[in-house]
């Protein structure tokens, strides 16, 4: 017994790097089908690149440097080694606004605001169980992810890379090779790209039955199920890896630090937190879960965190022939459908739908504020919303609300930030946000049902 109290004593104040070297085999594994990893933190602000988001990208060798040498947090790329599999991120959190700091303010507001999440997140790990389809649950500090990896090549593979789209720009893109990039020195493959596409529209549909089925939420007094942070107090699915180049797409890796509650919210005095893996499926058995109160004290206890992760192995299960049977689900659907008509509509040539929506009188003051001043406003994703929606109800298409951020997205006047168009391209950035809010207008009228 007193061993075993002084083992928890020790474990309690572990260090950053001491837990990094308790998980290492599992992490790296994790890291499996990568090249490279990234690492974030606000450690790197001296060492280049974008300051608003601070990071390295090394070869996946580097891991243990990163990690257990300088205990930084590190991401997941999305596509694999030379494109050999496409990772699924599918990510949720708790949105609160000018509120968000209360998340990490102490480990009890961050224990009743983190279990407002899992009716929603257990929703989702259901509906993969009911089909058989693998994944793994990754709880983060304000929700969490499921991790499925889907090699190329695959029968499931070859049936997301069927439904995929690409539009031109996202093609040219990728077929960019650029030397001493690590991300693109291969260029992404058609067929990768293509799978990455496909993941994107079962994101879609996914959130669409998740929102479908917490439809009352609000009525009944809880925080609405949105996609994107639509609304100040919410439960969203954070979609926005679903548009942009693929070779830019990331995820905070399982076992990962996460120091939002210091960098962010400047808790200084706080230890920095963790994500702890909640289960893990593999088609056909179920392992790891437990109660929300357990995993918020590993999130919390760096000791207790390394300890349980010793439940797991660290491999992201790959995706098998049940997909196949969820990706012929979405086919019958009306947001395939609807997909389908948005990408036959006629589009506006560019540079001719700013000027013609400037003229709409049956737009709202707010909207054509965001017209006028685009940066930052027409990132947003509530005022695009906004948008969508105003210039649906005044008689255009879906498509033709998108060539109106296309062509903002494309006037370097608004002052985007380097690279933009490059990591951004924004015919098809424009088509996803204009493309999901016009389909959540639908479902709001009844007019798309899932």
């Amino acid at each position: 017994g007193l061993v075993g109290s002084e083992m928890c004593i020790r474990d309690r104040f572990m260090d950053e790097r001491e837990y990094y070297s308790q998980v290492f085999e599992q992490l790296t594994r994790c890291f499996e089908y990568a090249d490279y990893c990234i690492a974030t933190g606000a450690e790197l602000e001296d060492e280049g690149g974008d300051s608003s988001f601070p990071s390295l990208v090394r070869p996946v060798s580097d891991l243990y440097h990163l990690t257990v040498e300088r205990a930084l947090q590190v991401h997941l790329p999305v596509i694999g080694s030379d494109g050999r599999s496409v990772l699924m991120p599918l990510d949720f959190e708790i949105y609160l606004s000018e509120s968000q700091d209360n998340i990490y303010s102490d480990q009890q507001s961050h224990r009743h605001h983190f279990k407002q999440t899992l009716p929603m997140i257990d929703f989702i790990r259901q509906m993969f169980v009911e089909r058989g389809m693998p994944f793994l649950l990754d709880y983060t500090t304000a929700g969490g992810h499921i991790l499925f990896q889907n090699p190329v090549g695959t029968p499931a593979s070859r049936e997301l890379a069927a439904i995929g789209y690409l539009d031109q720009d996202l093609i040219r893109l990728c077929q960019e090779k650029v030397p001493g990039d690590i991300r693109r020195h291969n260029g992404i493959s058609f067929e990768a790209a293509s799978v990455f596409s496909g993941l994107t529209k079962l994101a879609c549909y996914i959130s669409f039955k998740t929102m479908q089925q917490f439809r009352d939420n609000e009525r009944q007094g809880r925080l609405p199920v949105t996609l994107s942070d639509t609304r100040d107090y919410c439960i969203n699915f954070d979609n926005s890896w679903c548009e942009g180049s693929p070779h830019m797409r990331s995820i905070r890796s399982p076992f990962s630090l996460h120091k939002k509650n210091r960098e962010i919210y400047q808790h200084w005095e706080q230890p920095s937190l963790v994500d702890v893996i909640g289960c893990v499926y593999d088609g056909k058995e179920i392992w790891g879960e437990t109660d929300a109160d357990h995993i918020v004290d590993c999130m919390w206890d760096l000791g207790m965190a390394a300890e349980r992760a010793r439940l797991f192995d660290g491999h992201i299960p790959c995706a098998n022939d049940s997909l196949i049977d969820f990706i012929d689900e979405y086919r019958r659907s009306d947001l395939c459908a609807f997909r389908a008509e948005f990408e036959n509509q006629l589009s506006i040539p560019h540079g001719e739908a700013i000027g013609l929506a400037l003229r709409e009188d049956k737009i709202s003051d707010y909207t054509r504020n965001i017209l006028l001043n685009p940066n930052p406003l027409a990132l947003q994703p509530a005022n695009m919303m906004r948008l969508v929606y105003d210039f649906i109800e005044a008689g255009w298409t879906a498509k033709n609300a998108a060539n109106i951020l296309r062509d903002l997205y494309l006037d370097d006047r608004h002052g985007w930030q380097a690279n933009f168009h490059t990591d951004y391209p924004a015919e098809e950035k424009a088509n996803f946000w204009a493309r999901s809010f016009a389909a959540i207008y639908l479902w709001e009228r009844g007019k798309l049902k899932v």
